[in-house]
């Protein structure tokens, strides 16, 4: 492959970019590990937002008081997995559009004194009764799942945290009970949702006083749910899958002509699994396994490695186009191979191996776009921008990314009368046919890819994206940009961002991308979908780095979204 031949049609067309494009690089020069910004490198790239550095402790959270209630564990001798469970729970409560005990999930976690990295499954699961004639709806008790929230958290904090339920789980019941201030962004969601949300009584009793939606500023509580939470904080997960609270949604489902029992809620359970694993320039990218969409960043990352970046300005058509190919190399992949587990052999270690990203790398046209990519693809669920994420690196380097989420916005616009609990809308989420489709107690797959970082033995990075299929190419620039580009983790995230999928679709990319940039591309070919600077569309990112010398983190949250980030 020589990427010159790009840089001549590029030419021929009278757009090139300034910079002079790369030759192919296998075998091309490993760059630094993660921290340490160089801003030479990153022209065009600025932060907007200030850096949060520590060496005791960071958390990026979607929402202030859910970082506050990780840092909270931190102070108290809790470790990673003490705050990310604590801020979890809170950010449910805090960003009740995104995240909830009626959601589900997954966590990658990576222990500094052994290294060993696991991942926690709590994605939500199709209820034994749930049939339809052709996809499930958007809204109401059918579309929901059963949840995995609880089941997931609690396990993560039985294994590898050291706080009690009770003291993890206090800041999201303070915050249920004590109401928390609406942001601007949870008010323009309240409105965009307002038909869905008003036809619910108790979604509409909370963000839709005296039948208008809510406006930013006014106070959230919801102490139904504080009586949830302190009841889980009480008595464990069995109350939420065996107690009163499973009661109280298996009647309500039944109700709402939905399909969650109370032997769907008996039976769920959480899965630890190993994560899945890739190389990047000489870092090790860990990331969540089947179902979720991990594998797709580790292989257009390791596409991406046999192309040198070196060359290339991080804000030039050379480098999205080349991105672009390699995203779709992996979403065509992802349609094709990617579901449950316990219902699909999905061959991992050969969609992750260096041979086959060699084989795909092998196939890109660097002059051109690709019409189209070699992997069927089943058709795909309606997705949504919708899910929240956190990362967690501690003192010791204990290292937390994380990802949940109720689907759409608000879920299934339904509130489980009398609990204070939004249920999902994942039943969509499953494929109307192939690896994907849906079958009773089966998860459906997602584009969710909490990612650690790892060089040399020591964690580096811990990062996670909100987004539907934009979490993909969201995830794949981020680590780009770290790695390639040595930003610092603020920049890495704030970074223009641009998605595509496949050869149908136009490339979603944000205006603050150079107008030179945008006409090369029109150039070669791409039908330009352009979006305001820090578009919601392509998610809330939130990372944390850690110097591997000398331990200091530092902190980034995505101005897309109501991120925040807190050290002590």
């Amino acid at each position: 492959m020589n990427i010159a031949r790009l840089h001549r049609r590029l030419a021929l067309l009278g757009i090139v970019a300034a910079l002079a494009l790369a030759a192919c690089a296998r075998g091309a020069a490993t760059p630094p590990a993660v921290p340490g910004a160089t801003p030479a490198a990153t022209p065009g790239i600025g932060s907007a937002r200030p850096l949060v550095t520590s060496t005791r402790g960071i958390v990026a959270s979607a929402h202030p008081l859910a970082a506050e209630a990780g840092i909270a564990m931190l102070r108290a001798g809790g470790n990673a997995v003490d705050a990310a469970v604590a801020a979890a729970f809170a950010v449910g409560v805090a960003e009740p559009n995104a995240s909830g005990l009626g959601g589900e999930g997954m966590m990658v976690i990576r222990l500094a004194a052994t290294g060993e990295t696991i991942a926690i499954d709590y994605r939500s699961t199709a209820p034994a009764a749930a049939r339809f004639a052709d996809r499930a709806p958007d809204t109401g008790y059918a579309a929901a799942a059963v949840p995995g929230t609880v089941a997931g958290l609690t396990l993560a904090l039985q294994r590898y945290g050291t706080r009690p339920l009770a003291e993890v789980m206090a800041p999201a019941i303070r915050i249920a009970d004590e109401g928390f201030l609406a942001s601007a962004t949870l008010a323009g969601v309240v409105t965009e949702n307002f038909a869905g949300l008003v036809e619910d009584p108790g979604l509409a009793a909370i963000f839709c006083p005296e039948g208008l939606p809510l406006e930013a500023g006014a106070r959230v509580r919801n102490p139904e749910l504080a009586a949830s939470l302190r009841a889980i904080a009480q008595g464990g997960a069995d109350v939420f899958y065996r107690g009163a609270l499973a009661e109280r949604i298996a009647s309500a489902s039944a109700a709402g002509d939905g399909f969650i029992s109370t032997a769907d809620l008996a039976s769920y359970q959480a899965i630890q699994r190993e994560p899945i694993r890739g190389r990047y320039r000489g870092h090790d990218i860990v990331s969540g396994p089947p179902p979720v969409a991990g594998l797709a960043v580790i292989e257009a990352l390791q596409v991406l490695d046999h192309f040198d970046f070196g060359r290339l300005a991080p804000l030039s058509p050379e480098r999205v186009h080349l991105t672009s190919e390699a995203l779709r190399l992996a979403f065509a992949d992802y349609g094709a191979y990617v579901a449950d587990p316990a219902f699909v052999e999905v061959p991992v270690a050969g969609l992750t191996s260096a041979a086959y990203a060699k084989t795909r790398a092998a196939g890109v046209r660097v002059d051109a776009r690709a019409p189209a990519m070699k992997a069927g693809t089943p058709a795909e669920p309606r997705q949504s921008g919708s899910t929240t994420s956190l990362a967690v690196i501690d003192g010791a380097g204990n290292a937390v990314a994380l990802t949940q989420t109720i689907s759409d916005f608000f879920g299934a616009k339904v509130m489980v009368p009398g609990t204070g609990i939004v249920l999902n809308n994942e039943m969509k989420n499953f494929s109307a046919r192939g690896v994907n489709a849906m079958a009773p107690g089966k998860r459906m797959r997602t584009t969710i890819a909490p990612t650690i970082v790892v060089r040399n033995g020591q964690t580096v990075a811990a990062l996670g994206t909100p987004g539907a299929a934009r979490i993909i190419s969201a995830m794949t620039l981020i680590v780009s940009n770290l790695v390639d580009y040595r930003m610092d983790v603020q920049q890495a995230i704030d970074a223009p961002r641009f998605h595509l999928r496949d050869a149908d679709e136009p490339l979603a990319i944000e205006d603050r991308y150079p107008a030179a940039t945008l006409e090369a591309l029109k150039a070669l070919g791409y039908a330009l979908d352009v979006h305001g600077g820090f578009d919601l569309f392509f998610g809330g990112a939130q990372g944390i780095t850690r110097d591997p010398v000398t331990g200091r983190l530092t902190g980034g949250a995505d101005p897309r979204r109501d991120g925040a980030v807190v050290g002590y």
